[in-house]
This record gives C-alpha cells, structure tokens and sequence, in this order.
C-alpha cells in the first residue's frame, strides 16, 4: 500500500491416519426412500464410456459417463433444478444443477454455456451445447456426472431407477438444494472428478493413490487409537480458545467502564487476538492441500483478469500498474485488464491513488462493464493488492449487483496484503497529525519521502475507526463470490491481523525479500494460493512455525505501531 515505508511429526502421522480412514466411509443412506421418476437423458447418444468406480479417492476410474453427442447437439436438464455452476474450469466448459438435497449433475466439456448460476431450470431446459474437448474427451461426446455429496455415482441409475438402492439415496427433486455450494467448491469438484479419465493415472494420482491404498492397513489396525489423540488434543485446544474468547469477551465488557486504553486492556485484547488467530490457522488444516501446484504458467481460471493496484502506484510505460507476474498465473496478455483511478479511466499518476475510495468503487464498476461490452459473456477474476483490495471491497458491497446483465460474471476474487480491516499506520498518520508537532513532523516527512499524504481522503478511509471502514461489511458477500485474503507475517504497513474478509478465506504465509507488502504480488508462494484459489481448490498448508509466526507477529506489530500513535497525541 504504501502507506509509509517499514518502520525501523507424532500428531501429523495421526491427522493423516484419521484422514485418510475418512475416504472410507459407509455407502449414503442404508434404507432410501423410493426415487423419483421421470429423469431425462441429456441427450439421446448411447453411451460410449461408462462409469468406473475409482478404488480410492485419488485412484484411477471414469467418474461419469460419455454419451455420443456430435458437435451442436444441445444438452438439456435431467431434471428440475438450480444452477449451481456453469463456466470454465482448467480451460473447459462445465454445467452443474443442484435437484435438491445434496444431489448434483453435471454437464461437462460444452462448446458453449446457456444457463448461469444461480438460475432455476425445468427438467429438458437447454444448459448449453456439445462440442468442447478436453483431456481424453472428443468434442463428439457430453461427459455426465452425477455426485450424491461429494461422492461420485455412475449417472445412468437416474435412468434404470430400479438400481439407485444400491449406492444412492436420492431426495425428491422438487426440494431446493440443501445448501449453496459455492463455485470455489464446484469447480474443485469437477476437477477431481475429471481427473485420471485416460488410461492410467498421472503423477499426482499415483502418489496420493497410493498413499491412500498403502495406508489401508495402518487405518484398519490404527485409526481409532490415532482418531482419539487427535480428538483429545483438538478439543482441548477447542477448550483453551473457546476460554481466550470468552475472556476477551469479559475485557471488551469492561472496556466500556473506561480502561479501553489501560495496558491491561490492550494486551488482553492482544492475547485474545493471538488465540483467534491460532484457533483459525488450527481449523485451515482441515481445508488445505499440501500438494498446491507452483504458479508456473500451466493451469489457471481460464477468465479474465482485472489487476487493482494499490495507493501510489502508477501506470507503467508498459501498462501495468504494479508487479503481478500474471503469466505464472496462467494468463494470457490480452486477458489482463488493469484497473485505473484516473476519472477518464486511462493511465494515472500516483496522486490519483489518493482520492475518494467510494468513487474508485465506483470507477471498477464502470471499468469493468466495459470489459464486459468488448468481451461478452466471459467471467472476471479480481486481483488485487493492498489498497487495491479495499476498492474491490467498496465494489462488492456498495456498487455490484449480480442481476444486473451489464456487468460480467465474477470469478474468483484475491487480495494481497490488503486492510480489509483498516491500516494501523492511517490509524497512526491521524493521531500523528492531531498534534501540532506532529503535523509539523509529518509535513516535512512528506515533502522529501515518497509517500501519500497523511491527511489524504484514501489515507482517513483506510484509518481503522474511518466512517468507511466502520460501515464496509454492513452485508455480507455476493453468494456466488469466492474470495480469498492473503498476507504476509512480517507486513508492517498492512499486518496480517487486519486482512479479515468476513465469509472469506484468509491464508498468512512468509514473504520472501525485505517487504513483505511489496514483495507479495511476486512471491512464488503467494502466487500459489492464488493460483490454488483461482481453480477452485483448498489454499496450500501452513505448517506449524509459519502457522504461529502469523498468528502472533502481525498481532505485535499491529500493537507497536497503535503505541506509536497513543504516544504521538500525548505531545503538544
């Protein structure tokens, strides 16, 4: 952001045995009620490949069936339903509708998309047509896949209803789905399901594969021993947070009475902070990948991208705005756009970071409508870095409506480094210039350094206790919004402890280089949560030590750069 510059293995093998033991579970539903009828083939082709049930989760199979469709023919609705995904995933088209409960088909390898999320069909409504090839699948076939959860079935029991007591237990199609899955989650699961489709299995399904083969015997004689220690330790450390919250909820009580700025006060709200933060890290191990792929230029979203940079960036000669390396990202050139703060929305100068942040709000709006008009129908991701990040934020809740056809599909949106939850060091600048000495300071600090100015508009919207902050998450996301805050341990001008998107997900790692604020854009392991988020998978692992390093150290940070500032309006 730049705001100002930097101010001076036993419980592992034991998670692994539960998780694993997890793959294994009983079949869905022991006594399932009569199924519905009246399921439609999406098309008529007969089937060209059936369904094989891979023999684990990562294992070699055909988790769906290809039905003969020539090129054009339109696909349409097995049955009523919701979309809950339609668009790109690893370069190809896709369809899913959700019947009800947590049943789901999907339509996979389109030429071409005709329904978008969130959208009612009727059974035989057209989702798209056939055509799109992909990895081991012509363009003359519909790849069909039916999940009951996030369990893959073989399709064609819709249609021979007197097989589906046999894996399936299906509700009645006229209930709305259970829950919202949301396009993160889709498009993570048609990529699973679509992988080893060829003839055997690739590198990473013959590693995880056999991982999980070989471990069957270690879950069949050790699972309950290793599934209790991690139990017992998991609840109690669910015991000593629960207690730091509640403890932290009793200070913030008597805060109130008048000691909110006592020592006490700020270093148990500190520790409270620390816990929360270890608690969450703790929770993220349940969701994470430690097989994240490197940004290397493969992969990627397959959309557009929209780049925001942050205060006192610029437009480059080239036309970049700061150091996103969008080819590792899997980008195109011609698929990256660069947000502009300038009001005719062509290249800008660093003085134009400073300005109104609900107008630049306003100006993505815009900006990317235009994006929509010269590239119909394509989704959008958002990247974007520190006050970047904050823009996005006022898009989102102030100026972005889903139903409104001028706007393009959002994709996946990522910020780095960026103070969803305001900047201490704007927090700082105000209390710095609230004094006559400070303003003094501050001014001839301003006139030799390359920095905003302190009393700028953005510089008081990003101030923690700002009109703007205190009202930015008064909803919460878009439902068909992934979003995805990453931060860096050591960031003194945005710490990691103010990077909270509510409904979001939020991944702390270790930065390479002297700034972590302005070296993430460019951090190899930066970009590979983003690249992990922008296919719809679970962020890359945090280990232990980065795992506590960025639960404690953006906390201190945070609290020496708030002592600055209670110093600072103590002088005259």
């Amino acid at each position: 952001m730049g705001l100002l510059r930097p101010l001076g293995a036993v419980a592992l093998a034991a998670a692994f045995v539960c998780t694993v033991s997890s793959w294994f579970g009983a079949p869905v539903g022991a006594e399932p009620p009569d199924p519905p009828t009246g399921w439609l083939r999406p098309v008529d082709g007969a089937v060209v490949r059936p369904f094989e049930e891979p023999a684990s989760r990562y294992g070699p199979g055909h988790r769906g069936a290809d039905l003969a469709a020539p090129p054009g023919t339109v696909v349409r609705a097995a049955n009523d339903g919701v979309v809950s995904f339609a668009g790109n995933v690893a370069g190809t088209l896709h369809a899913v509708v959700a019947h009800g409960g947590d049943l789901r088909t999907s339509y996979s390898f389109l030429a071409r998309v005709d329904v978008r999320t969130g959208q009612t069909v009727r059974r035989g409504d057209p989702l798209g047509i056939t055509g799109g090839a992909g990895d081991q699948h012509a363009g003359d076939v519909l790849h069909l896949g039916l999940r009951v959860g996030d369990r893959y079935v073989d399709p064609m029991q819709l249609f021979d209803p007197t097989d589906l007591t046999e894996l399936v237990r299906l509700v009645p199609t006229d209930l709305p789905p259970a829950e919202a899955w949301s396009p993160s989650r889709e498009r993570s699961a048609l990529l699973d399901g679509l992988v080893v489709e060829g003839g055997g299995p690739g590198f990473v399904d013959k590693v995880l594969g056999g991982a999980v083969d070989a471990g069957r015997t270690l879950v069949d004689g050790g699972a309950a021993v290793a599934g209790s220690v991690v139990r017992g330790a998991s609840a109690g450390f669910e015991q000593l947070t629960r207690a730091g919250v509640a403890f932290s909820r009793e200070i913030a009580r008597l805060t109130e009475a008048g000691w909110d700025r006592t020592a006490l006060a700020g270093m148990t709200r500190d520790l409270a902070a620390i816990a929360a933060g270890i608690r969450e890290w703790w929770r993220s191990r349940d969701d994470c990948s430690g097989t994240s792929a490197p940004a290397d230029g493969s992969g990627g979203s397959g959309h557009l991208l929209m780049a925001v940079a942050g205060i006192n960036s610029a437009t480059e000669d080239y036309g970049a705005t700061f150091d996103l390396d969008t080819n590792a990202l899997g980008y195109q050139s011609n698929e990256v756009g660069y947000y502009s703060y300038a009001a005719d929305h062509g290249p800008y100068e660093e003085p134009d970071t400073w300005g109104d942040l609900l107008a630049a709000g306003q100006r993505l709006g815009e900006q990317l409508k235009a994006m929509h008009v010269a590239n119909p129908g394509r989704e959008v991701d958002l990247v974007a870095h520190s006050q970047g990040g904050v823009v996005v934020d006022v898009f989102l809740q102030h100026v972005y409506d889903a139903s409104d056809p001028a706007y393009p599909p959002i994709g996946t949106v990522v910020t780095l480094a960026s103070p969803h939850e305001g900047a201490p060091l704007a927090t700082v600048a105000g209390d710095i210039r609230s004094t006559r000495t400070g303003r003094a300071v501050l001014d001839a600090a301003e006139e030799v350094l390359p920095v905003p100015p302190s009393d700028g508009v953005s510089t008081g919207q990003l101030a923690e206790d700002s009109e703007l902050m205190n009202d930015l998450w008064g909803h919460r996301l878009p439902e068909h919004v992934d979003f995805t805050s990453v931060g860096g341990v050591d960031d003194v001008v945005v710490p990691a402890s103010q990077i909270d998107v509510p409904g979001g997900t939020e991944v702390v790692i270790d930065v390479g280089g002297v700034s972590d604020h302005s070296a993430i854009p460019d951090d190899p392991r930066a970009l590979e949560v983003v690249r992990a988020a922008l296919e719809g998978r679970p962020p890359p692992c945090v280990g232990w030590v980065e795992g506590l390093r960025g639960a404690i150290e953006p906390v201190v940070i945070t609290r020496v750069e708030h002592t600055v500032g209670d110093v600072a309006r103590a002088a005259p």
